[in-house]
């Protein structure tokens, strides 16, 4: 996938998830909604990685 692409979708995933967060009254739901926030964190990390990798 192109960089940008990656980017989006982590973009949307952790506003999905923000919102989620700030709107939610059910614990479970909350819960959810922050692993969709660290989703969108990892996904960002494994990007860059995979971008500044060294050995390639």
């Amino acid at each position: 996938m192109m960089l940008e692409h990656v980017l989006v979708l982590s973009a949307y995933l952790f506003s999905i998830g923000i919102n989620g967060l700030i709107t939610s009254r059910n614990m479970v739901r909350a819960l959810m909604c922050l692993e969709l926030i660290l989703n969108a964190i990892n996904r960002n990390f494994v990007t860059f990685f995979d971008l500044f990798d060294s050995r390639q």
